[in-house]
């Protein structure tokens, strides 16, 4: 079935609202197919985060009925280390199938169902994973040697005038600076790897390259539409993960345990869902900036080349 949405992209830059409308309405078109890739890669993590964090006798429980069980520790350890695995290594596959999606709505004019969506990642999945890993390690390299070179200096001005109060203080205080600002102009930088992947078929070093190349003279625009949206995402997690618990608390002091037990399994599901949606427009914009910024930078007729592509379809 042909999409509605219509989303041009011209050599014209188009304005914040304009860009963000875009991405949240190619979301809505594709939600389900989009919901579903997000929850089953990055759902199981948030699931079992959340559940033991809203069981009755968990570790944020347990300051109203008592001391916590080490067992609920380990739980809570184990929940947290699975998490953090799932988003380390599945979350660039929902990256890959998100980012698809977009091309294919964008340049074709057509929806992705839902076993396309998985075989994007099948095809996609394992050079899209190896450049985000590499990326985060050339970042944390860059960002860890900067700092290591800021610590020797401190270290000598303080072994030189012998206040070390002060030389470390001032060291500690560059060096969270410049590693922040470091993470963040590498991070845009390097935004739009994964649409270079699905779109020109490099990986690694060379799609990082290409997305460095491709983000020149941007920064602050890209910035400025990744935070934007990072403020609308947070607002939008804060429905399930605060509002949802907050009602659910005055109920929980007149149930059974084993009705506690229950919503906080069914509290979690909900939670787990919506938390692995709001990943999903990542993605959606980098694949939006990157046509945007081929047809700006380089003369891309993407307008002709769908027109192409669907007479071919047809």
């Amino acid at each position: 079935m042909e999409s509605k949405v219509n989303i041009r992209v011209g050599s014209r830059p188009r304005s914040f609202t304009g860009i963000l409308d875009g991405v949240f309405r190619l979301l809505r078109s594709q939600l389900w197919v989009v919901w579903m890739v997000c929850t089953v890669f990055l759902g199981l993590g948030s699931f079992f985060l959340y559940f033991s964090i809203y069981r009755g006798d968990s570790i944020i429980g347990s300051s109203l009925y008592g001391p916590p069980d080490p067992f609920d520790l380990v739980m809570m350890m184990l929940s947290m280390l699975v998490y953090g695995l799932c988003y380390l290594f599945l979350a660039p596959l929902v990256t890959a199938s998100v980012t698809g999606i977009t091309l294919r709505q964008v340049k074709e004019g057509r929806r992705t169902a839902l076993k396309e969506a998985f075989h994007l990642i099948g095809t996609f999945g394992g050079r899209v994973l190896g450049t985000l890993l590499l990326k985060w390690l050339l970042i944390l390299a860059c960002v860890a040697v900067s700092v290591l070179i800021l610590l020797v200096s401190g270290l000598l001005m303080g072994s030189a005038t012998g206040e070390w109060a002060v030389s470390m203080g001032t060291v500690a205080i560059l060096g969270g600076v410049l590693g922040f600002g470091l993470l963040t102009f590498l991070t845009v930088r390097f935004y739009l790897a994964v649409p270079v992947i699905l779109e020109e078929g490099s990986a690694y070093w060379e799609a990082l390259k290409r997305s460095w190349r491709l983000t020149y003279l941007s920064f602050w625009r890209t910035f400025g539409l990744m935070v934007v949206l990072g403020l609308v995402l947070y607002v939008f997690n804060l429905i399930p993960s605060v509002l949802l618990p907050a009602l659910f608390v005055p109920a929980g002091f007149f149930l059974p345990q084993g009705a506690v037990t229950f919503a906080h399994l069914i509290l979690s599901l909900l939670v787990a869902a919506f938390e692995a949606l709001a990943y999903a427009p990542g993605g959606i914009l980098a694949a939006i900036l990157y046509l945007e910024r081929r047809a700006r930078k380089e003369g891309a007729d993407l307008a002709e080349e769908a027109d192409r592509l669907r007479r071919k379809l047809v």
